[in-house]
């Protein structure tokens, strides 16, 4: 079912939600942190804290390279550079399997999406064995998962995204991001495709295409699909104070004009 958004464009639908994974639907990176010191110490690598912060929102040559950084495996391209990696990717598994660290709001509104009928997928650069872990927590409402097996680059090539676009059979206009980075929303942005930012501040001010909101536990359904934020004048002062209203105002689960 597709949601159509009125009143201003009689064209204007939003048929998908595509969600980043890590820091915006949970929270996995102390697991990455946790693991990659560990495994990369017992094969005899130093992970300085400097190497483990830029873990973050890697993918996963890149996480191969800092392996190799830390003295633990002769190069990146190396074999054990592979198994070592999969050893890690074993860990974290684990732990997101015995209790995913799902971010508050995240079941509310992926359930509530799919209640309501619009298709959701996961961009993430994640192996897919984790994402898949996470879809399964979720109640698996995904139509698509892109990951970081599958060969569609890495955050902020426009690819990952452009790739659960063509997935879903869809437009980027039939799409809404869900994002917590600035590399995220570059690479939804650069498709063209409309993002909801989690954090205070938008990575772009100047775009109209883009809004900011607190958190996961602020997005409701209202948020992703209402049309007048899309077409506020860039560096409207509107948008955020819209937003908290149609927060307020608009119960989870329900939206403008769904049919």
């Amino acid at each position: 079912m597709a949601i159509t958004v009125a009143p201003s464009r009689p064209g204007f639908t939003i048929r998908a939600v595509l969600w980043d994974m890590d820091g915006t639907l949970m929270n996995s990176q102390p697991f990455w942190d946790e693991a990659f010191v560990a495994r990369t110490r017992a094969a005899g690598g130093t992970p300085t804290p400097r190497i483990v912060e830029r873990l973050t929102g890697a993918s996963i040559e890149t996480v191969r390279r800092l392996m190799a950084e830390t003295g633990a495996v002769p190069d990146w391209t190396d074999p054990a550079a592979g198994a070592l990696f999969a050893a890690i990717a074993d860990d974290v598994e684990a732990r997101v399997a015995a209790a995913p660290p799902l971010l508050p709001g995240a079941e509310r509104i992926t359930s509530a999406l799919a209640q309501i009928g619009v298709a959701q997928a996961i961009v993430s650069a994640s192996p897919r064995r984790i994402v898949e872990s996470v879809a399964r927590a979720l109640g698996d409402v995904f139509a698509v998962t892109v990951t970081g097996d599958d060969g569609a680059g890495a955050k902020p090539d426009p690819l990952p995204y452009a790739t659960a676009v063509e997935r879903l059979g869809l437009t980027p206009a039939e799409c809404v991001v869900v994002e917590d980075s600035a590399t995220g929303a570059a690479s939804a942005r650069a498709n063209g495709i409309h993002v909801v930012q989690i954090g205070a501040a938008k990575s772009f001010p100047a775009d109209p295409g883009l809004i900011a909101v607190p958190d996961l536990a602020s997005v409701t359904p209202h948020t992703l699909l209402w049309e007048e934020w899309w077409n506020a004048p860039a560096g409207s002062a509107g948008c955020a104070d819209r937003a908290a209203t149609a927060r307020r105002r608009v119960p989870a689960g329900s939206a403008p004009g769904a049919r």
